[in-house]
């Protein structure tokens, strides 16, 4: 069986796993108002420890990653990977995109589901606004996982490209640690985004060889 596949069944397996726990969660707090919950000192400890870290270069430097490292920044990328790319780069730009059509309703639908509350208490106004939807999973963990697994697989076969790809990778995990940091999400939101965007990409690369063949007959 294809390699990507099984490892999409298995990651997609880990993310239904959490989306349930978290999902149980939820409901355990608004029933019983507990702070005993799994992941409840994990995710509480993590953003406690945003504060060492505020500065204003710093904040300014996240919230430009936050707003821009998402979808502006991943339709650019895709735009060079197409036209520049060769036919490694126009893979993977298809790959991408076909996974961005996926992972975006599956994200909302499953952010609905879970109807998770941002983390208010952990918010600073002065470092971000605060989003109207659900916490769960992140949307922007998702969309950058969902960029940057496919390049690191498959643009390996020379040094330019394998630095590319790290270069990418770097700012996918840059956009998460930015949604931490401006205090808008728990780290178990981002850690489900990752989950997902990572199975999507990884279900839409098992086809890679497909959508190569479909490059070199029609591109």
């Amino acid at each position: 069986m294809n390699k990507y596949l099984v490892s999409s069944i298995i990651i997609f397996g880990i993310f239904s796993i959490l989306t349930l726990v978290i999902h149980n969660n939820v409901v355990e707090f608004y029933d019983n108002l507990s702070e005993d919950s799994i992941f409840y000192e994990f995710d509480t400890g993590v953003l406690q420890t945003r504060s060492y870290f505020f500065s204003p270069v710093v904040t300014e430097f996240m919230n430009i990653l936050s707003d821009f490292g998402r979808e502006y920044f991943w339709i650019v990328v895709l735009i060079l990977l197409f036209v520049f790319g060769g036919i490694d780069g126009r893979i993977v730009a298809i790959i991408i995109l076909i996974s961005f059509i996926l992972v975006i309703p599956i994200t909302t639908l499953v952010k609905d589901l879970v109807d998770r509350d941002r983390p208010l208490i952990y918010y600073q106004p002065s470092v971000n606004k605060l989003p109207l939807d659900e916490s769960y999973p992140s949307g922007h963990a998702s969309m950058v996982s969902v960029g940057a697994l496919p390049v690191l697989l498959l643009l390996r076969k020379c040094p330019t490209q394998r630095l590319i790809s790290s270069l990418l990778v770097i700012e996918a995990g840059l956009v998460c640690l930015s949604r931490l940091y401006l205090g808008v999400h728990y780290p178990t939101d981002i850690i489900g985004g990752i989950l997902l965007g990572s199975g999507t990409s990884l279900l839409v690369t098992s086809a890679h060889r497909m959508i190569d063949r479909f490059v070199k007959l029609k591109i």
